[in-house]
Formats: C-alpha cells, structure tokens, sequence
C-alpha cells in the first residue's frame, strides 16, 4: 500500500532522477512488510481453556467448593475440591463450560 501511494505521488511530484531514488526504498519496505506478514499468518493463537490453564488468580470469595475468582482483571465463577480462602492465590487446572477448575497455588508470587 505504501508502494502504491508513493508510485502515484512520485510520478504527480517528482522528476524522473527522483523517482527512483524514492520507488526503490519504499519497494524494498514493502517487500519487508510482505515477509512480515506471510510469517506472522503460520503462527496460530491460543484460546479457550489451552490459553488460561496454568494462570495464576486470586479468589475474591470462598472457594468451597464454588466461588468467584480473579484472573487477568476479570472475574470469573471458580469450583475448588480442595477449598480456598478469599484472598488466597489460585492456580487454574481447566474449565467445565464457563467455570474454571481451580486449585491453591503452591508458593506465594504475587500475580500482576
């Protein structure tokens, strides 16, 4: 696209030397932006339960067995077989539709 718009620029503004002084940057770029682009269409995104499972949380109420948890600044509805406290770090195990599998988190890092 920048190629494009500097090719109807250059051949409206400039005299002949010019232009290929300016073409043949603003080609070599897009060339750039077109490896760019064909090398980020090969990496695929992770989503659903493969994303969140592993992520650290907080609960916001008591875990035991159901409550609500924190994670990433969202709020999320949280079941805990082993039962967890308000205010305690939580590890995610993975989800059952739009509850998450929780479990206490081993150490104590804080999340972000």
């Amino acid at each position: 696209m920048v190629f494009l718009v500097g090719l109807a620029l250059s051949f409206w503004l400039l005299d002949w030397p010019w232009r290929i002084i300016v073409l043949v940057p603003l080609a070599a770029l897009e060339i750039v932006e077109w490896v760019i682009f064909m090398r980020l269409r090969k990496v695929h995104s992770i989503t659903g339960v493969e994303a969140i499972a592993g992520t650290r949380g907080k609960a916001i109420t008591h875990c035991r067995p159901a409550g609500q948890v924190t994670l990433n600044g969202q709020i999320w509805n949280a079941r805990c077989a082993t039962g967890v406290d308000a205010g305690a770090e939580v590890v995610v195990t993975g989800a059952e539709g739009i509850e998450l599998q929780v479990e206490p988190a081993r150490d104590a890092t804080p999340t972000l």
